[in-house]
Parts: C-alpha cells; sequence; structure tokens
C-alpha cells in the first residue's frame, strides 16, 4: 500500500497521530498436428470474430460442503455419459487440409482460439476454465468496461469509486490489504500493481477478445493471479486490407444528464502482407447522476474518458513478426459515486483523474524447432484524488480535552484528503515455446519487471487553517522483481495428456516514507526480499475433439509488503515486513461441444485453500494494529457456463457462480465464519440474442441479459467493527435493432428495471456513504464498418 488508502487512514489516526497468419513451416507443422489428430486447426482471423460469448447457466441456490462429493460425482457422471453424443461431432472438424476450418456442411468453423496457456489453442482445447467474450459478443453487449460484463463470466465481480479505483474478485478471491488477488493484462503486458483499488481503467475499444481464466495461473502469468487472470486483447492490425469502423451513440440517464461516446477505428496496410498500422480514438462522456444537497449542484458525478491507441505491425519474412503498440487514456470524473440515494452530502468535491501511457513492443521468431519471442513495455501513470473526510477527523479537533483539541465549533468544518500517486513500470518477458506437433511439448520463459511508485498525501482543512499537518506523507516504494518458469507437456495417448509446471520468483522491495500524524512527523524505511515457488499440475483425458474431462492442481501467491515500524513508537516491536500469502485450488471440469457445435457446455468443480492470507492482527500489549500473516481461508466453488444455438439465428447463453470461502480463524478484522472482502457468493446470468432476417438485407436484432449478484460483504472488525453490506442485485439490459450491410442501428436500455441497491452500503473505512449503482440508461447507438 502506498500513502494511505481510505480504509487504512485510521490505522495512523490510532498510532497518533492478431491476425495469425503462420509462416509456411509453421503451417506445415500444424497440418502435420491435425494429421496426426492433433487438434490444434489452421484458423484465418475469421475464426476469432465468429465468438458467441462462452458463458453459460446453472444452477442451485446453496451448496453445503458436505454436498460437494455429489457435484464432483455428478460431473463425472455426467461427463462418462456425454462421449456418444460429443463423438457424432468428430466430423465436424475437417481435417483437410485444403478446406483448413471448415465444417462438414461447408461453412466455417466457429473455433474460438485463445492464447491463455501462451500459444494458440481451441478453446475447447484448453484443459483450464476459461471464459472468452469476443470482439462480436462485446458489441452485442454493448459492453465498455469490465463492470459492464462482470456478473456473466462465472465467479467474476468488481466494484469501482471511479475511472483507475477498481476491486476485482474472482472466484471468490478478494483481500482490501496489499495488492491485487487478480492477475490483468493488456496484450502482454502485466497492469497489476502494489496496493489497490488502484487498476487501470481499461475501456473495451476495439478489442479482438477478453479471456478470463479462472484459478490460479501463478505459473504462467505471475504474481496476483490467485484468483485468476483477465487478459484485454487488443485487435491486430491486418496486413491485406484497409479496413475500419465508426460509432457513435448518446442516451440519458435516469434522472442525470446526458452521455456521450464516439469511437473510430481505422486500419490501413502499408504494404500487403508486410506491414499494417491499426488507429483507435475514442471518447466517452458519461453523465453524472448524483446531486450535492449541500451545494445545489446537479449529477456532479460526470466523467470524461479520452482513449488513443495505434498499432504497428511488421512481418518482413514468414518467420520473423515484430509489432509496436502505443496507448493513452485520460479518465475526468468530477466527483466519485458516493452518496445516499443518489444525494450526497459532501462539503468538499470529491475528483478523480487518472492518466496513463502504456507502449509495448512484442517480436516472434520461428525457429525450425520452437517459437522464441519477446515483449517489453513501459508504463507512465498517474492518478489523483479527493475525498470529504469532515466526519471523521472533526471529531477529535473539537472535543474537549483531554479527549480532543477543543477547538471552536465553526472555526473548521470541513476536512478534504488528497492522494496523489506516480506510477513508473518497466516489463520484459522472452519465451521459446515448442511447436506441438508432437507428444512432448515444452515452454519456458524469464521475465523482469521494475516498479517505482510516488504517493503524497495530505489532508487541509476550511474554513480555518491548522498550525500542524493533519495527516500527511511522502511515500516511495521500489520494486524489481523476476522469474523464470517452465512448463512440460506429454501425450501418453491421443487421449491422456499431462501437463507440470513450475515458476520461481523473486522480488526485492524498498520503501521510503516520510509522515506526519497530528503534527508528530515519522520516518520509516524498508527492504525486503520475497520469494515463492508455483509448481502446477494438470491432466486430461479427450473422448473425442469435442468433448473433455480435466484436473488441474495450481499454487497462486501475490508478494508481501512493509509494516510502518515508527507506529510502536519506541515501546511496542512492530514486524518490520509481512509476507507473500498463497492459495492452492484443486479442481475437476469438463467441456463439451455437442449436436454440431449448437450445445456447448463448461462445468467445474473446486477447492481453494488460501493460507497466510495478509491480515491486521493487534501488537500485544497496544491498540496498534499491524499486517501479518495469521488468516487462514478456504471453501468449495462451481463454475457452470452453457451456450445453446438451436437455429443459426437464436443464441442463448446462461452461467452459474457459487462458491463459499470463508476465514476458518481469527483475526484482527475477521473473524471464523467471514466471508472473503468483497467477494460475491453467488451470481448467474442468461441472454438470449435473437437475429432474424427481415429480408436479404435486413436483420433485425433483439437482444435480453440479465445479470443477478448476490450479497456480499466487507468486513472491518478492527475499526469500531463496521460490516460493510455489499447488497445483492438484479440488472437486465434490453436492446433492439437492425442491421444493414455494414451499418447497425440499435435502441438499448441499460438496467433496464432501475436497480438502486448500491454496490456498497457505507460507512466505508473513513467514507461516509454509499457507492451508488448507476440508474437506468436509455439511449441509441449507431456503426458502421468498412
Amino acid at each position: 500500500m502506498v500513502g494511505f488508502d481510505y480504509l487504512h487512514i485510521y490505522v495512523r489516526f490510532k498510532y497518533l497521530r492478431t491476425e495469425p497468419k503462420f509462416s509456411k513451416t509453421r503451417q506445415k507443422k500444424r497440418l502435420k498436428c491435425v494429421q496426426n489428430n492433433h487438434k490444434i486447426s489452421r484458423l484465418t482471423f475469421n475464426t476469432y470474430m465468429h465468438d458467441s460469448s462462452r458463458e453459460q447457466a446453472g444452477g442451485a441456490e446453496k451448496i453445503s460442503e458436505d454436498s460437494m462429493a455429489r457435484w464432483i460425482a455428478a460431473l463425472m457422471t455426467g461427463t462418462a455419459l456425454l462421449p456418444s453424443a460429443a463423438g457424432a461431432q468428430t466430423a465436424a472438424i475437417d481435417t483437410d487440409p485444403v478446406r483448413q476450418s471448415e465444417t462438414a456442411s461447408g461453412e466455417a468453423s466457429d473455433d474460438i482460439i485463445v492464447t491463455a496457456q501462451r500459444f494458440e489453442q481451441r478453446l475447447q482445447d484448453v484443459p483450464i476454465s476459461v471464459s472468452v467474450i469476443g470482439a462480436k459478443e462485446l458489441e452485442a453487449r454493448s459492453v465498455a468496461s469490465l463492470a459492464d460484463m462482470q456478473y456473466s463470466v462465472p465467479g467474476l465481480s468488481s466494484f469501482e469509486y471511479g475511472p483507475g479505483r477498481e476491486s476485482i474478485q474472482l472466484r471468490g478471491i478478494s483481500n482490501t490489504i496489499g495488492s491485487s488477488t487478480v492477475g490483468t493484462y493488456f496484450d502482454e503486458t502485466p497492469l497489476g500493481l502494489d496496493f489497490q483499488p488502484s487498476a487501470l481503467s481499461i475501456r473495451l475499444l476495439d478489442l479482438e477478445r477478453v479471456e478470463v481464466l479462472r484459478g490460479p495461473q501463478a505459473t504462467l502469468y505471475g504474481q496476483g493471479s490467485m484468483g485468476g487472470t483477465i487478459r484485454y486483447i487488443p485487435a491486430a492490425p491486418r496486413l491485406d486490407t484497409i479496413s475500419g469502423s465508426v460509432e457513435a451513440e448518446y442516451s440519458g440517464t435516469e434522472d442525470g444528464a446526458s452521455n456521450y461516446k464516439a469511437v473510430g477505428v481505422l486500419n490501413l496496410p502499408l504494404s500487403t502482407d508486410i506491414a499494417g498500422l491499426r488507429l483507435v480514438a475514442g471518447y466517452e462522456r458519461v453523465g453524472g447522476y448524483i446531486d450535492n444537497a449541500v451545494t445545489g449542484e446537479k449529477n456532479v458525478n460526470s466523467t470524461d474518458i479520452y482513449t488513443v491507441r495505434g498499432s504497428l505491425l511488421v512481418k518482413p519474412t514468414d518467420r520473423l513478426s515484430i509489432s509496436l503498440l502505443g496507448m493513452y487514456q485520460k479518465a475526468d470524473q468530477a466527483n466519485q459515486d458516493f452518496a445516499i440515494n443518489r444525494r450526497s452530502s459532501a462539503l468538499l468535491p470529491s475528483p478523480n483523474v487518472e492518466r496513463y501511457t502504456l507502449i509495448q513492443g512484442k517480436l516472434s521468431y520461428e525457429l525450425d524447432f520452437a517459437e522464441l519471442s519477446g515483449s517489453a513495455s513501459y508504463i507512465d501513470r498517474r492518478s489523483a484524488n479527493q475525498n470529504d473526510v469532515s466526519s471523521y477527523l472533526l471529531p477529535p479537533l473539537v472535543a474537549p480535552p483531554p479527549l480532543g483539541f477543543g477547538l471552536p465549533i465553526g472555526f473548521i468544518d470541513r476536512i478534504g484528503f488528497v492522494t496523489d500517486t506516480d506510477f513508473s513500470i518497466y516489463n520484459s518477458e522472452i519465451r521459446l515455446a515448442s511447436f506441438n506437433d508432437g507428444p512432448f511439448t515444452w515452454q519456458v520463459g524469464a521475465t523482469y519487471r521494475d516498479m517505482k511508485t510516488h504517493s503524497v498525501t495530505s489532508t487541509f482543512t476550511a474554513p480555518g487553517a491548522l498550525p500542524f499537518a493533519l495527516l500527511e506523507s511522502d511515500d516511495r516504494m521500489r520494486s524489481r522483481s523476476y522469474a523464470v518458469y517452465g512448463e512440460v507437456g506429454y501425450a501418453f495417448t491421443p487421449q491422456l495428456k499431462a501437463i507440470v509446471g513450475l515458476r520461481y520468483f523473486s522480488d526485492r522491495k524498498e520503501r521510503d516514507v516520510v509522515s506526519t500524524s497530528f503534527g508528530f512527523a515519522t520516518t520509516d524505511v524498508g527492504d525486503g526480499t520475497f520469494n515463492s515457488v508455483n509448481p502446477r499440475f494438470n491432466l486430461t483425458y479427450e473422448f473425442s475433439p469435442d468433448s473433455m474431462v480435466f484436473a488441474n492442481v495450481a499454487k497462486g501467491f501475490r508478494g508481501g509488503g512493509f509494516n510502518l515500524t515508527s507506529a510502536g513508537g519506541g515501546v511496542y516491536t512492530i514486524p518490520p515486513t509481512y509476507d507473500s500469502d498463497e492459495i492452492w485450488t484443486y479442481e475437476i471440469g469438463t467441456k463439451h461441444q455437442l449436436f454440431d457445435k449448437k450445445l456447448i457446455l463448461d462445468a467445474s468443480v473446486y477447492r481453494s485453500e488460501w493460507s497466510k492470507v495478509q491480515s491486521y492482527a493487534l501488537v500485544p500489549g497496544s491498540v496498534i494494529y499491524v499486517v501479518n500473516n495469521s488468516g487462514n481461508v478456504s471453501g468449495w466453488g462451481v463454475d457452470i457456463a452453457a451456450t445453446a444455438r438451436p437455429t443459426r439465428t437464436l443464441t442463448l447463453s446462461a452461467t452459474y457462480g457459487w462458491n463459499n470461502l470463508e476465514f476458518k480463524n481469527a483475526t484482527g478484522d475477521k473473524l471464523p465464519g467471514d466471508p472473503v472482502d468483497g467477494a460475491v457468493r453467488e451470481s448467474y446470468s442468461a441472454a438470449l440474442d435473437f437475429r432474424p432476417p427481415f429480408d436479404d438485407n435486413v436483420t433485425g436484432i433483439f437482444r435480453i441479459d440479465y445479470q443477478h449478484a448476490g450479497k456480499g460483504q466487507i468486513t472491518l472488525r478492527n475499526f469500531g467493527g463496521q460490516i460493510v453490506p455489499r447488497p445483492g442485485r438484479d440488472l437486465v439490459n434490453l436492446r433492439l435493432g437492425a442491421t444493414t450491410g455494414p451499418v447497425e442501428v440499435a435502441l438499448f436500455v441499460d438496467n433496464l428495471f432501475d436497480e438502486d441497491a448500491p454496490n456498497i452500503i457505507g460507512p466505508l473505512g473513513v467514507l461516509s456513504e454509499n457507492l451508488e449503482q448507476r440508474p437506468r440508461v436509455i439511449g441509441i447507438n449507431a456503426r458502421m464498418d468498412f
């Protein structure tokens, strides 16, 4: 954690104070794989785009731990009964190299190609739990951010205070202390930071797909990937044609301001089949809906978001590929989304501003026996926000001595808290991976990361000023980490395959903090190294190319950090560091594509054991809280997903996610039985997408999405016993329109029934108001491709 997070201010107070165009060599190897019944298909860019979400359905309300054996038995029994049906689908994968990815009926295959395991595979062949939302599905859902689609992915939930202030939970793994428990990547660049909620805000503009890998992914993706990893894959330049799109949107917010959106995409081949450029630009105005009851201002929480991205792809030879990506984004929010019944009583504004620049370079070269790839990236990010903390800090100032400072009533009636943080992050990775053209496969790699963080926090008072600083800090931290990893796979038979992986991680952290609490200045210096070894074991049995069952055992982790030893005041001994925590997840899953891929099923049952959880603890004999590794969390979970396409014009999909993770022991902030902070235990969704042809040129659009999230909570027993509710919610989105040629026009309603349950019910730490749910939005969207 850098500086003061809103949940942690009180601690100081207590102290007192692309398109896949393969080389001819690679094509031959892939064709040989197909002929040998290895299911690595030669697919073109279009197979990426024929995507409907692998989001799917299920169902029980609550599952006791004793009944998990029945779930596992049912999963295995159902899997055993499906091969006969799935076996009939083998002909759908045509092994004729001339027809490539055509089905038996002569139509293009709708297989989705992913890189979840760091090389190209059909989604069906990936032996882990993965949800994929492709470009067409993102357009159909009209989603702009992760929050818009969260409950449609089993086990995924999130909440945010504003752009760049997002907290993500996956499979019930979440924590308000330390770094994120979910890994995030933009292409090959890791985005995770050392404290939360402070994830980079990613707008879903011109993406090829979003991959959500569920369960620990530390072997291939490193620290933070405990609950899973989210990968945003941008669309790569096409080298053969000029193309692009323009999109415009207008909408109105219930009892709020208007929203605007404009996005343009341009793809330019610079030299046919050799070099191409892709440009993306977007502007979004997200209208406010919160009124300030004190100042009389309306719709105070509007946001302006600007995004620009450019990608250059060069393929000078069949074997060599070089790409360069640059992205700039700025989000300017006038006030954060805190209020009660959409009315705020804040005496001071709470702006939130985030801007970042990301530059990434990638290179891949196909050797005769393997593919060598490397990437390097740089992120320059700045975030700044302000909050009204008057209700928390005013009482000790006006209380009479010895309870407080005894200031006259009215001398100070408002206190603001300001945080300004700069990040400078360099990432690099090199990887060597074998071609998957035999029973033995392997990949090895190494990563290096250098992250510098500088956070400055301060308070100000009005109308009067104090002769001393209430709370302020100047916090500098540097993290230099490296990792080496490898995975080995072996096919004992064409059906039975195994994977073993291992990652070694080491992180050297340094921290220098100068802080002031109620006029008392202190200095803290931290220096420590945190190491972790993370294995993965996977066993897969394939009944047919479209039916499999897998077992996966994996360990995840996130790095440790520092306590402020000055909090002991020379009287109490404060542990200078807290260690990395770790999680083991044991999973059995199954995947099936049935009835010529008209029905797709995906289900898994898992058990997670999270140990050394970073938690608060009291220093013996004091009222001082520090962070240690005293927590233990465990529980079961279920993910289910299904997609049905009974006709060419109708797609039905549903998902279900459930877990019962809870603390098994008491810590300074938790009791046995307390759920994990912020995580939703149960969520499910359903969607209907109907596209009937009206005539040869016009196709109708009718889509309805339903998402349900159960309740959760954030437990802060060390902060006045706070138990902060996250109410359940039901959201319905509707979209009606038509397409004619390259043009699509649609009317839409988000949050059709105007669900108003807050995302979080305050007080939350020092923040006294709720984190509000966005109300109903009605609008029109127009898009043209060229």
